[in-house]
């Protein structure tokens, strides 16, 4: 049998046994539910032991059912401990015989008020806070006792009354029903002292009692045990002829007493043990049940049926007994039934288990059989994936040197019309002559050349590190001193960005390096720090020895930061961490870092998002032995370099916008540039400024926000920058209403129709592709302001408050568009307000939502007109309709139309159509 196999089988087993085990399980715990029950009897008498031992009977007939009876002999607190411990150790219902009422009534409450069922029996407590209550009308047993006391002593005589506990309610109950009856026969109570339900407590009370009343006829005791220490004592006074009654009637306590002639009498005070039980099992079950229950009051046991009781009792015993025995016998038989019947269910159970272990095995077989077949298929693909693998990675290593010897051939092709460029364009940028246009465009062309130029020249350094043809030019310099000297390059623009550049570690370290990759190393990294720290940043070069033989080099920043994922590709050549807005060719880490190897040291980074990042460099002091040459032929490169990198460098600085030349009385049109590039503002901005007023804006955010404010009439925006690109900036633009009406030219480097999909989706009015003409920016320009100045005459000629006959084109429809409801719902707020005179610009501003310089702007850009211009015409032209087809006054039409009098608005009319509103009618009609 194969491994395979064996396995498959192994696993099997386990669901085999698994499935046992349930089966087991479910066989074995078929039992119903049984239903837990905590009895807290006050004390310990004849009569509560009577009471249990029904309890216990009755349970013999209730398998769902298990029951604790604890006794608290007589003492509050034991009884209160019984009945949290009831409660806390999950009892579904307790039943409870109050020792005193005042001190057991909290307890019950809280105990009933958490939900547990309570039932009360024999006694009571002070409210009604209980399940159902079981008991006996201790007050007509009193009146009993009284009824039978005049049958047997003579009218007028004297008793005492032996009291049971102080507060419990069968004591109060069985004190007020004698009083009452034996006193309103001529009876005469002499005493009623407490015995506590304790026979000793009675024989001290009674031998008091009758010290000091020798002439009684009568003593009642509220129970039996008192009745019979009453009895002693008073033989022991010599007055055996005082009638004795007791209650409770227990078989071996107060009817054998009465029986044996101690005492004459007693009452039977019924236990009723199994009726307690079933209440408490049907509140459990959900079952009916009566919520109070008295039991009813037997006659009095005396001598003519004390014996028979007694015959009675002893036979019931005797059933008891067989009851037992008969209920021993049956569980016996059904615990050999269950037995027998889980011997059956087992013996099921495994020969269902045998066949479907055959099963298993027969199945497991084949399927290792098809798992071989699809095995080898597997491996036959994988083979052939491996090979498709290999041939992809060769043709990846000859499509990636195709690249860098393409960008390696470009690179030296361009070099020589780079070279031909620079000079004239540095020359121009040197020269007297120009004017400030002139100067500038040619300052923005000489910086790139310089930034063209280096990346070329990193371009040619990486092929030739990648051919394995770079070599170190080494030579001892001090490299702090070259540090200082390098990070002067940097000085002015973090003096602009309000950055702190600082140097710190060793003041002096004398290292043998090639000083002109150190300063590219040094550069590139600082460069990356200046260009991702923010304003009021800092950045920190640190130098230190870790050793005499090691030098450590960390750069660090409190800028944005890498996260964890673009952390382990940043030094991949052509990686470009910031995908969404790249700033950079992707070779600069890549580059930095074969330098590095070259110096036979490691490059390190740390960085957290939104806290900064730490480059750290460790390389030896010595790399290897010096070249002859200066000790400062390293530094010649220096100053060019340095120009170079902080050109290169992101720099961010406010706006500065005239608003005195933002007023709307200008007659050239508002242009909003956004771009990230400093040179392309300056550059745009300087093309546009003749026929323009220019603001600009280095991000997406900072453009909402100037769009906003002052609504220029055409927006150029850039499509990839920080903070927030071109699309979400457009989108944002053309659905918001002040904006949404304003034109907007997309200014890219992208060239792909998905791109331009984009851009248009998102509502773009037209693309200009870098490098552009400034001839097709300028027209591109000019032709959306006059597109937009035909849709302000479609507004205004589509607006239904002209009359149909004097529409310039009836065919017009109104442009769809958020423009178009803004307009539709100015005109609803507008014929809505448009009877009341007072209504101003402010008050349509605000209903329209918008504020007043915003909304102004926005009527300007649709119709070319003031808000209280267009306001006016439409009231005009409401009026002129009305003329025509109303007979309505022209004092009438002068005050529906909202002007303030009938000559203001004759006046008005007649500038706005050459004829008074008189002639108007009469020549129309």
């Amino acid at each position: 049998m194969s491994e395979y196999l064996k396995q498959t089988i192994m696993k099997h087993f386990h669901v085999i046994i698994l499935l046992a085990c349930v089966a087991l399980v479910v066989t074995s715990c078929s039992e119903p539910r049984r239903y837990r029950i905590g009895i807290s009897q006050c004390s310990r008498d004849d009569w509560r032991e009577k009471m249990n031992e029904e309890i216990l009977r009755e349970l013999m007939f209730h398998e769902d059912a298990e029951v604790e009876i604890r006794s608290a002999d007589d003492d509050n607190e034991k009884q209160i401990a019984d009945i949290r411990y009831f409660a806390e150790n999950g009892y579904d219902l307790i039943a409870v015989a109050p020792n005193e009422a005042t001190a057991l009534t909290p307890i019950v409450r809280e105990v009933y008020s958490k939900g547990i069922p309570i039932v009360l029996f024999d006694r009571s407590i002070l409210d009604t806070t209980y399940t159902a209550r079981i008991g006996v009308d201790d007050e007509a047993l009193g009146a009993s006792a009284a009824h039978y006391a005049h049958s047997i002593v003579k009218p007028n005589s004297r008793a005492i009354e032996i009291y049971g506990l102080r507060g419990s309610t069968p004591a109060e109950g069985r004190h007020n029903g004698f009083s009452r009856e034996f006193t309103e026969a001529g009876g005469i109570i002499v005493a009623s002292e407490a015995a506590n339900w304790r026979q000793e407590d009675a024989i001290r009370v009674v031998d008091s009692l009758l010290t000091i009343h020798d002439d009684v006829d009568l003593i009642f005791a509220h129970n039996d045990r008192m009745a019979i220490g009453a009895k002693e004592m008073a033989v022991k006074h010599g007055r055996s002829d005082i009638f004795i009654i007791g209650i409770d009637a227990a078989p071996s306590i107060g009817i054998q007493a009465v029986a044996d002639s101690i005492i004459d009498a007693t009452f039977l005070y019924p236990t009723e043990g199994h009726r307690l039980l079933r209440t408490a099992l049907a509140i459990l079950r959900g079952e009916p049940y009566e919520r109070e229950v008295t039991l009813p009051i037997a006659s009095a046991v005396d001598r003519t049926n004390a014996d028979i009781l007694l015959l009675q009792n002893e036979a019931l015993k005797t059933e008891t007994n067989k009851i037992v025995i008969l209920k021993e016998q049956v569980d016996t038989y059904l615990e050999k039934y269950s037995s027998q019947t889980m011997l059956f269910y087992a013996s099921i159970v495994v020969v269902v288990l045998l066949f479907a272990t055959v099963f298993l095995i027969l199945r497991a077989f084949w399927q290792h059989r098809k798992y071989q077949e699809r095995l080898l298929d597997q491996n036959r693909q994988l083979e052939e994936q491996r090979d498709t693998e290999k041939r992809l990675n060769e043709q990846l290593q000859v499509a990636t040197q195709s690249k860098l010897m393409f960008f390696t051939n470009v690179s030296h092709d361009l070099r020589t019309p780079l070279t031909l460029i620079a000079e004239p364009v540095d020359q121009l940028a040197a020269a007297t002559n120009l004017n400030a246009t002139q100067q500038s465009l040619m300052q923005i062309a000489s910086k790139n050349v310089r930034i063209l130029r280096r990346l070329i020249n990193q371009i040619l350094d990486f092929r030739k590190y990648e051919n394995g043809k770079m070599e170190l030019c080494l030579s001892k310099v001090d490299l702090v001193a070259c540090l200082r000297e390098w990070l002067g390059a940097f000085e002015a623009v973090a003096r602009k960005r309000h950055i702190r550049l600082t140097l710190t570690g060793v003041s002096h370290l004398t290292a043998t390096v090639d000083v002109e990759k150190m300063e590219r190393i040094v550069f590139n990294l600082v460069s990356n720090a200046m260009r991702f720290t923010p304003d009021n940043g800092a950045i920190t070069l640190d130098l230190s020895t870790a050793d005499a033989d090691k030098m450590i080099l960390s750069i660090s920043d409190t800028g944005v930061g890498i996260n964890d994922y673009e952390i382990n590709n940043i030094f991949e050549r052509f990686y470009q961490a910031d995908k969404a807005n790249p700033s950079g060719s992707g070779i600069g880490l890549a580059l930095v870092k074969a330098f590095i190897e070259l110096h036979k040291g490691t490059i390190s980074v740390k960085s957290k998002v939104s806290e900064g990042t730490t480059f750290t460099i460790v390389m030896p002091v010595s790399v290897g032995d010096s070249q002859q040459m200066p000790a400062n032929a390293g530094s010649q490169p220096i100053t060019d370099n340095c120009q170079q990198t902080a050109d290169n460098v992101l720099e961010l600085h406010p706006v500065d916008i005239d608003e005195t030349s933002l007023t709307d009385d200008s007659s050239l049109p508002l242009l909003l540039i956004i771009d990230d590039n400093e040179d392309i503002l300056a550059m745009v901005a300087t093309l546009m400024a003749d026929s323009y007023r220019i603001i600009t804006a280095q991000n997406g955010r900072d453009g909402l926000r100037l769009a906003t404010r002052y609504v220029p009439d055409i927006i150029i925006c850039d499509v990839m920058m920080p903070v927030m690109d071109g699309l979400e900036c457009l989108r944002t633009l053309k659905s918001e209403v002040s904006t949404s009406h304003i034109p907007v030219l997309m200014l890219t480097a992208c060239s792909l129709d998905e791109q331009r999909i984009a851009g248009y989706d998102s509502g773009a009015d037209g693309y200009v592709s870098k490098p552009f003409s400034a001839d097709v920016l300028r027209a591109q320009c000019a032709n959306l302001i006059a597109n937009r100045r035909l849709i302000r005459q479609l507004y205004l000629s589509s607006d239904n408050a002209t009359p149909q006959s004097e529409t310039p084109d009836s065919n017009t429809q109104l442009p769809t568009g958020i423009d178009s409801d803004f307009y539709r719902k100015f005109l609803e707020v507008f014929r809505r307000e448009m009877g009341n005179s007072d209504v101003n610009v402010d008050r349509i501003a605000q209903m329209m939502g918008l504020e007043r310089s915003q909304f102004y702007r926005k009527i300007k850009a649709l119709t070319n007109f003031s808000p209280v211009e267009l306001m006016r015409r439409l009231r005009l032209k409401e009026a002129r309709r009305l003329l025509l087809t109303t007979e309505k006054s022209i004092s009438e039409i002068a005050y529906e139309c909202g002007f303030s009098t009938p000559a203001y608005f004759t006046k008005c009319y007649r500038d706005e159509n050459g004829e008074t509103p008189s002639e108007t009618r009469a020549r129309l009609k």
